[in-house]
């Protein structure tokens, strides 16, 4: 799924980047993977990335500005636990770029200032970086009592999830105007919703959130799990939509909005036939690799 939002963009960068990247190539050219994983889909993006800066650097060469190829440095960042001798170990052979680890939080500054040409993330900034507070807390409006996520339709809970979106893309974005240099660009994907009509338990994502919680309840019935123990997990993420993101961007004021747009999965993978099995392991794949508040991965 991940794979299909990194080929799914692919056309969108190849215009977008050549266009938009407003500078003469420098001798470095420095890019940073912001929620990298383990691979092998950060590499696929980051020879989009390459291959599209290099169209702007043939269309530098056509005019005469520059003569010399920019070496590449490529910045993989993700969580201190994120397993990177596994994401070294399948490094291609053949990259063609210097490649260095950068473990710690997206949401903080970590790379020296205005030394990154270009930040990019995919399917990653949903991810928060912890649980609001208050969907936890028994004498909140916004508990989310029997639930594991915000499902669109509580006002409070989404309301309380919204805003610990909003403070983490603007930290995301002010870390990200500190390390950029002028002209450098933000390339982002993020799941979300096509518009705030639309429930986020109505999409793939959601969806998949609500089957957790389902059978998580099913287990408090069972008598597996209490119900206290399930009252205490709750997932940290949000699926924004377009309207939200600008707002976000517009509100932070580091940034302008060169382009943005819903993409298209190139496999329709959401339009398929609902298939047990691949669900399983769509949850599976995500939610064992991502912190989480509760323990039930004991």
């Amino acid at each position: 799924m991940q794979r299909g939002v990194v080929e799914g963009s692919k056309g969108v960068i190849f215009e977008t980047i050549p266009e938009k990247l407003d500078m003469n190539l420098p001798k470095t050219f420095r890019i940073a993977d912001f929620g990298c994983s383990t691979g092998p889909n950060t590499f696929f993006a980051m020879k989009n990335i390459i291959e599209a800066v290099m169209l702007k650097h043939q269309s530098t060469l056509e005019t005469n500005l520059q003569k010399n190829t920019p070496e590449f440095h490529v910045s993989f960042n993700d969580q201190v636990d994120n397993d990177f001798n596994t994401l070294f170990k399948t490094l291609p052979l053949n990259r063609p770029y210097f490649a260095v680890g950068v473990p710690g939080s997206f949401h903080c500054q970590f790379l020296p200032e205005a030394s990154l040409h270009i930040a990019h993330s995919s399917y990653a900034l949903h991810w928060l970086s912890k649980v609001p507070p208050q969907v936890m807390d028994k004498g909140s409006p916004a508990w989310n009592k029997g639930k594991i996520y915000y499902a669109g339709n509580e006002k409070e809970v989404t309301k309380a999830y919204f805003a610990q979106f909003k403070a983490d893309m603007d930290a995301f974005l002010k870390a990200r105007a500190q390390e950029l240099v002028e002209g450098g660009l933000v390339v982002v994907q993020i799941p979300g919703v096509p518009n705030s009509k639309v429930l986020p338990s109505q999409i793939g994502g959601g969806l998949n959130c609500e089957f957790l919680g389902d059978s998580l309840a099913d287990k408090v019935k069972m008598g597996v799990i209490t119900e206290e123990k399930l009252d205490s997990f709750n997932l940290a993420l949000y699926l924004p939509s377009i309207e939200e993101v600008k707002m976000v961007v517009e509100m932070n004021k580091c940034f302008t909005i060169e382009k943005i747009c819903a993409l298209s999965h190139p496999s329709n993978y959401h339009s398929r036939p609902l298939d047990i099995e691949r669900t399983c392991a769509d949850i599976r794949a995500i939610n064992e690799l991502e912190p989480h508040a509760g323990s039930f991965r004991e």
